[in-house]
């Protein structure tokens, strides 16, 4: 059974379990750039292999301190917790009043994170802090802390991004422009019509710049399934190591695989505001983990860093800074644990 019968938004990076790829470099990341690769999901089987194998098994050497969840210090709860709706169930209002919010972001001048002329919008901005932290927020456990903060704070704690984010929706011309399929020969179409209309994408590479452009595989995104949902989703054992790469490598890959040009790749992808729709859905699938099990919003395990010699890799813990170079102040994993907590104040309308 698909899960959405048209298009799901989710994004993507894989990084395979086999023990004859390097760990720290993910498996479905071809880097074809010096700005970070094309993405790829990897296939149902390797998703399985993820959740049957212990973190021990895939995470290669660890220290001491990584192998035990860090000591819960739970921020106190939200007074006042927002409840993010599915786009399907939101009035055409407030659609509309997301839309014109993306488009305020794209009109704000620039912070200057990414230097003096470098770029013209915030909205540039935010891609490029993605693309520069590539190697630090895919394939490893910081990916699901990190692609939190973005969506919570990057945005809406700049009070440029009214209304709620989102979980599920359908690709809609009418808001975000067309979803036409990847060409015979591979190449997408740059999207002229829809309210991003004539986006010009401001690569990382400053003698690069393209059109907003998008192509569906759709044998990639039929991938996207309540099967494979329900497999990352796991049980009362599955560890956060595990639900991690299952979601990153495969839902959350296949439809950045799927949509083509700017969301397959790393550099770009954030470009494209379905991402930022996409990773509402990512975050609802582990806010939906952890509230399955006690102490999974309080608690955290897992590899922060591989570092390149090939030494013990850095252990996440709920210390771990979350960075956005200067878009908004540092944050720790402790910090975005919990969405309901006083910093991040929401929860999801259905799970």
């Amino acid at each position: 059974m698909k899960l959405m019968t048209f298009a799901l938004v989710l994004l993507a990076a894989a990084f395979a379990s086999s023990a004859s790829i390097p760990l720290h470099e993910p498996r479905g990341i071809e880097h074809a750039s010096p700005h970070g690769g094309r993405v790829k999901a990897i296939p149902w089987d390797e998703a399985v292999q993820i959740m049957k194998t212990p973190p021990g098994g895939f995470c290669g050497k660890v220290s001491s301190l990584d192998t035990n969840a860090t000591e819960a210090q739970p921020r106190p709860k939200c007074a006042n917790t927002t409840i993010r709706p599915e786009w399907n169930r939101m009035a055409d209002a407030d659609k509309l009043s997301y839309v014109r919010a993306v488009k305020c972001l794209m009109d704000t001048p620039p912070l200057g994170v990414w230097g003096e002329n470098a770029t013209r919008s915030i909205w540039d901005e935010v891609a490029w802090v993605h693309d520069q932290l590539n190697v630090r927020i895919h394939g490893v456990d910081t990916f699901l802390p990190f692609h939190r903060l973005r969506r919570a704070d990057a945005l809406v704690a700049r009070d440029q991004l009214h209304g709620p984010l989102l979980r599920l929706w359908f690709f809609t011309a009418d808001y975000f422009g067309a979803l036409p399929p990847l060409s015979k020969t591979g190449d997408g179409t740059c999207i002229t019509d829809g309210a991003f209309a004539n986006f010009t994408v401001r690569s990382p590479d400053p003698n690069h710049s393209s059109c907003l452009s998008r192509g569906e595989t759709k044998q990639t995104t039929d991938e996207a399934t309540t099967a494979m949902l329900d497999l990352c989703h796991g049980d009362a054992t599955t560890e956060y190591t595990q639900h991690r790469r299952c979601v990153e490598q495969t839902i959350h890959a296949v439809m950045h695989e799927g949509i083509g040009p700017t969301m397959w790749l790393l550099a770009t992808s954030p470009n494209d505001p379905v991402f930022f729709l996409h990773h509402g859905f990512v975050d609802w699938q582990w806010k939906r983990w952890q509230d399955a099990a006690p102490g999974r919003s309080m608690t955290i395990t897992g590899c922060a860093e591989y570092p390149a010699d090939g030494s013990p890799c850095i252990p996440l813990t709920r210390d771990t800074v979350l960075t956005t170079m200067g878009l908004i102040p540092d944050m720790t994993v402790g910090d975005v644990l919990d969405t309901e907590n006083d910093v991040m104040c929401y929860t999801y309308d259905e799970f």
